[in-house]
């Protein structure tokens, strides 16, 4: 019995040696500090993580938490200055917690920076720099090829980054003060970009859910806005491929994008030629729709709100004026283009129906003021064009039916043009120079043709067909 005892306790011995080499971490740390009072804290668990924190100047923390398999954790607060009075990098807080095999950078060479990030899943990476006195940065990374990079080099930034799902990207880059980032992305092969410069005070706020979407957003000058808070995006987009691309110079401006469904794109410039406060608004939903706002100079606005598919719209808006622009599109394949200088244009265009076209160009980069273009058209494949030059112009087309045509061509000042147009086939054509002339029209069955000519002063005209053929 003895030796049975003997027999068991070896057995039991060998039992727990050869489980020994299995506990085993093989984790890695490095841990160096220069400076007063700094407190760096590193929990590992797992195989393969390793964790290298320097930390230089006073009052800086570290704490890094990874659990799982191959975590890497970088953390420098240490510019080289060391500590004392004349040292940059004080008061600087880093925190990281990972799980899986994931890489998280943290780099604070100046003053009470703070810097967090969180990242669950494998493959994913966390780059922080931040040179700038008061910079906060929050990485928020779940899932897996997720990639997070973002720099700070003003004062007082803060960037915010929350991904789930795999192979997202997030880029921000804040070179000037003030500027706040926050960017939402889930699902999978999603990129986001945001650089802010300038003077600094710039938001800009992005959330893309879906696959394979993309958000580029440039801010400089002073107060530029691509949405506001974590409540107001500047930016929302889900589906799949969407795209949107924001370029904000000067200062105020104010830019939101909204697209759901797949294959539409935005596109929104806004600045130059002494800019001013300009505000743009696209809601696309549908498939393949396309938005393209360009704005330079006074006080522009441009709504646009396409539902369907295949729809286009073009507004280019500038040199100087209070131009206002407001696109509404129903239905497929169509088209409208809206050009304004001067001052105090407007324009509106509402489509409802397939395969309708509209043009409106109104004022010049030199004269022209006070215009005023409505177009309607619930048909398909109706076609208006409005040119108007000089001051105080006014047309308004009303198109219905099929196929109907309606060209407007005003100059000189104080006309007024009035279209109507239902049934197929019609065309109508008003042409006025001068001043204080009118024309109107009504085309209400099929066929019609109208062309309408007046140059001088106070002319009227007036032109009903509303039978087959009837001119």
């Amino acid at each position: 019995k003895i030796m049975q005892r003997i027999l068991l306790a070896s057995a039991s011995a060998l039992a727990f040696l050869a489980a020994v080499p299995a506990l085993a971490q093989d984790n890695d740390s490095t841990v160096t500090q220069t400076g007063t009072d700094a407190v760096a804290t590193v929990t590992q668990s797992g195989s393969a993580a390793a964790s290298t924190v320097t930390q230089g100047g006073d009052n800086n923390a570290a704490t890094v938490t990874q659990s799982g398999n191959g975590a890497e954790s970088i953390v420098l607060q240490d510019n080289g200055t060391g500590g004392g009075s004349n040292a940059s990098d004080d008061n600087n807080s880093a925190t990281v917690d990972q799980t899986g095999d994931s890489y998280s950078r943290v780099r604070q060479y100046n003053d009470n920076a703070d810097a967090q990030v969180t990242q669950n899943g494998d493959g994913n990476s966390s780059d922080i720099l931040q040179t700038g006195d008061n910079d906060d940065a929050f990485v928020d990374q779940q899932g897996s090829d997720l990639t997070s990079t973002i720099a700070q080099s003003g004062n007082s930034n803060d960037a915010n980054v929350s991904q789930s799902g795999d192979t997202n990207q997030s880029g921000i880059i804040q070179s000037s003060g003030s500027n706040v980032a926050i960017v939402t992305q889930e699902g999978s092969l999603n990129e986001s970009s945001i650089l802010q410069n300038g003077l600094g005070l710039n938001t800009a706020n992005v959330e893309q859910t879906g696959e394979d979407n993309d958000s580029q957003i440039t801010q400089g000058g002073i107060a530029n806005n691509a949405g506001d808070d974590a409540t107001v995006r500047g930016v929302f987009q889900s589906g799949d491929r969407n795209s949107s691309q924001i370029s904000q110079s000067g200062g105020l401006q104010d830019a939101a994008v909204r697209q759901t469904g797949d294959d539409n794109d935005s596109q929104i410039t806004q600045g130059g030629s002494l800019g001013a406060a300009h505000y743009a608004d696209v809601d696309q939903s549908g498939n393949g729709n396309g938005s393209v706002i360009s704005q330079a100079g006074a006080l522009s606005d441009a709504l646009v709100d396409q539902s369907g598919n295949d729809n286009d719209s073009t507004v280019t808006q500038g040199v100087l004026g209070s131009h206002l622009a407001d696109v509404d599109q129903s239905g497929n394949d169509n088209s409208s283009t809206v050009t304004q200088y001067g001052w105090s244009q407007a324009a509106y265009v509402d489509q409802v129906g397939d395969g309708n076209t509209s043009s409106i160009d109104q004022g010049t980069a030199l004269n022209g003021s006070d215009q005023y273009a409505s177009v309607a058209q619930n048909g398909d494949d109706g076609m208006s064009t409005i040119t108007q030059r000089g001051q105080d112009q006014r047309a308004e087309l009303t198109q219905g039916g099929l196929s109907n045509e309606s060209f407007i061509d005003q100059s000189g000042s104080d006309h007024l043009a009035e279209v109507t147009q239902d049934g197929a086939d019609n065309y109508s054509s008003v042409i006025q120079s001068g001043s204080g002339s009118s024309a109107t029209v009504t085309q209400t069955s099929d066929l019609n043709n109208s062309f309408v000519n007046q140059s001088g002063n106070g002319h009227s005209a007036t032109v009903v067909q509303g039978s087959t053929g009837a001119m």
